[in-house]
């Protein structure tokens, strides 16, 4: 057995060099030493690469997928025809560091009769390689850390100061005339970002922008025939302008739901000026949306700088409102057994 290793440190967070090392279809745009690869990372599956070395004769191979663990490590094993003459098995493990960077190790473990007749050029031409590999990951994870990621008009300006809520506003959709209204006779509450792939977001943004009302606070007071439900099958039914396609409102119909009795809203379309967001909620959906999973740490940071904390469902002042709702309809079933 001979072991091939290679290190390097890099300063992006072990999920951004994970989402690279991770999706094989982008390998061309950034890694000469695998230009080509095709299938998908999953435990047992079987990939096809192209392995270019200095020195050496491009090689394809057929490894097979040994372990996966997200964000940490990805193995995967190579043989020539006979196995008994030489094996492969390739290791990549991300260790994150305590500034919030990652430790590469890039390693190779070499089996059979012929090792040690191939390993002066192995441990020469292979090393260059993959110390190359190493060097684009580093440069590809760092460039995506930092690049620059729209996140909502209302904050994109900087910091936004907190305002009081104000009682009563009228919301308005985008068309030029003839207008959606929404009157809602109450403060909007717990304003945030959202990520969701069903929410309403300005073209550009990567987040709508979502608060919520009494729904006996609000009350449709213009183009009522213009409104109409997104997806009906959704638990939150979005009432959508069939002109500008803005949503207006939406609202949980079900009474057993834990927002029953409130509407969502997008504060943005009010003609009075909301309280600031205090979170995101639901960032990683971006990523079902269209986000390369690379830019997520550039995401969560720009989130972070507007003082919004990232979550990836709501905030855990919600998440335990939600989860006493649970409590609560569950001793009413008990309650309405027992009677």
């Amino acid at each position: 057995m001979r072991l091939l290793e290679t290190d390097i440190r890099i300063d992006a967070a072990p999920q951004t060099v994970w989402s690279i090392l991770d999706d094989i279809d982008r390998y061309p745009e950034w890694n000469e030493t695998v230009p080509q690869i095709e299938g998908r990372t999953t435990v047992d599956g079987t990939l096809r690469i192209l392995l270019v070395q200095p020195e050496t004769p491009d090689l394809p191979l057929e490894p097979t997928i040994l372990r996966i663990v997200g964000a940490r490590e990805l193995r995967w094993i190579s043989y020539t025809p006979d196995p008994t003459l030489l094996s492969g098995e390739h290791i990549f493990i991300l260790e994150p560091t305590d500034d919030g960077g990652c430790h590469l190790r890039h390693n190779e473990i070499f089996r059979g009769s012929l090792v040690d007749t191939m390993w002066p050029g192995i441990s020469i031409n292979g090393k260059a390689a993959y110390e190359r590999m190493n060097r684009a990951l580093k440069a590809r994870a760092e460039a995506a850390r930092d690049v620059p990621v729209a996140i909502h008009p209302s904050v994109d300006r900087g910091v936004v100061p907190h305002r009081p809520a104000v009682d009563g506003s009228t919301l308005r959709c985008l068309c030029p005339t003839d207008r959606v209204e929404v009157r809602i006779a109450a403060a909007v509450s717990h304003n945030h970002l959202c990520g969701c792939s069903k929410c309403w977001k300005p073209a550009g943004s990567l987040f709508a922008q979502t608060a919520v009302v009494p729904k006996d606070a609000l009350e449709i007071a213009a183009r009522a025939d213009k409104l109409q439900v997104v997806d009906a099958a959704q638990a939150i039914r979005r009432h959508a302008c069939t002109g500008c396609g803005a949503h207006l409102f939406g609202r949980v119909d079900d009474p057993d739901h834990h927002f029953y009795g409130v509407d969502f809203v997008h504060p943005e379309l009010a003609d009075q000026p909301p309280p600031a967001p205090r979170f995101a909620a639901f960032v990683s959906s971006i990523v079902e949306t269209g986000t390369p999973a690379s830019h997520m740490q550039s995401v969560r940071t720009r989130l972070r700088t507007l003082g919004l904390e990232p979550y990836d469902v709501f905030s855990p002042e919600l998440m335990d409102v939600i989860a006493y709702h649970k409590v609560k309809m569950a001793r009413s079933t008990e309650r309405t057994g027992a009677a």
